[in-house]
């Protein structure tokens, strides 16, 4: 197998892995897909007609907008009846990631000289508050990250920057710059191995954001970068959230294959109490080995109604799985009646 063929698998892999956030977080895909990226204000809405709103929206800064140049103004199409769909908010300062509207406008037949008309990204968190100073916003400064990649500026400079964001302290961006980076191998091909050192120990660092603590692991994968597996299980420690537990299992699993329960099982020899060992038993069954399948039906004999063993195998999944951590029907009430004969009584023999 070529180097681009498993280069191109491992960064499906990690997309699939990144499907399942905790919650739903697509800044970065809304800056990619936006035909116009600026900070705007709303500075007025009429209603067009029952089913469309027209929202004036004042250009402050423009960061991307593909060739062209913005106007002062421009015109939001809002659809209200619509509930998933993001609108203007009055008078706040906020960045906008905008579709070209132009054929919904001249569909609805409205002036060409109050354009141009453009619609809102529906993706989450595509729509965030800035401050005022742009410069110093860690928003604005990411987004306009994201517009200089897709403008050609030097991969390096972009990796970098994206890779300062990633560590860094604003919950929003370093979350979606290690998402990001993740997803955009050639960038992560541009990172030192010094500066992959500060990843891995920012990944081991304790946090109470799990979905930070996943997104950088899920970064890490890409380069397999040694002491990543002893990093995410030492973190189960601390870090006793499903998903941060299931994640563990999932890339254990990438990065060691069929001997992805090995480590844990180590683990839990040593350290096998209160919630790190529910911790720990989750993130075994998430590795969905036969290997671990076989330890928790080991367990499972000795223990029947640990809840823990039960949960991890319910994660592994499968049929002998599922059924080995279904409860078992109660001897003394196998929900068959009662032998009525054995304990009705004997007539009455008169003693004789």
């Amino acid at each position: 197998m070529t180097r681009t063929s498993t280069s191109a698998g491992l960064a499906a892999l990690l997309l699939s892995l990144a499907a399942v956030p905790l919650h739903a977080q697509e800044l970065r895909f809304a800056l990619l897909d936006a035909d116009l990226v600026t900070v705007a204000r709303q500075l007025g809405k009429q209603s067009f007609d029952d089913n469309v709103d027209l929202h004036k929206v004042q250009v402050i800064q423009t960061l991307r907008s593909g060739g062209g140049t913005i106007p002062a103004t421009v015109t939001v199409l809002d659809w209200p009846n619509l509930s998933l769909h993001n609108r203007p908010q009055p008078r706040q300062s906020r960045l906008y990631c905008l579709h070209d509207a132009t054929r919904d406008a001249q569909r609805l037949g409205l002036p060409a000289d109050q354009g141009p008309y453009y619609r809102m990204n529906g993706r989450a968190g595509s729509n965030p508050l800035v401050g005022q100073d742009l410069t110093r916003d860690p928003i604005a400064r990411f987004a306009q990250l994201i517009a200089d990649g897709e403008a050609g500026h030097a991969p390096l400079v972009t990796a970098t920057a994206l890779l300062a964001t990633a560590i860094g302290d604003d919950a929003t961006t370093r979350l979606e710059a290690a998402r990001h980076l993740a997803e955009q191998p050639l960038l992560a091909a541009r990172i030192t191995p010094l500066q992959w050192s500060d990843v891995l120990s920012r990944t081991s660092a304790e946090t109470a954001d799990a979905e930070y603590k996943v997104a950088l692991a899920e970064l890490c994968v890409g380069q397999r970068l040694p002491g990543l597996v002893e990093a995410l299980i030492v973190g189960l420690d601390t870090m006793h959230n499903a998903e941060y537990a299931r994640a563990v299992g999932r890339l254990c699993s990438v990065l060691l294959g069929e001997d992805a329960a090995e480590p844990l099982l180590k683990r839990l020899a040593s350290n096998a109490d209160g919630n790190t060992r529910k911790a720990m038993l989750l993130a075994l069954g998430a590795t969905r080995v036969p290997k671990a399948l076989e330890a928790l039906l080991q367990w499972k004999q000795l223990d029947s109604n640990d809840a823990a063993i039960n949960a991890a195998l319910k994660e592994h999944g499968g049929k002998v799985a599922r059924e080995a951590a279904e409860p078992k029907p109660d001897a003394k009430d196998d929900g068959q009646k009662p032998d009525v004969k054995k304990h009705e009584a004997k007539p009455d023999s008169g003693g004789k």
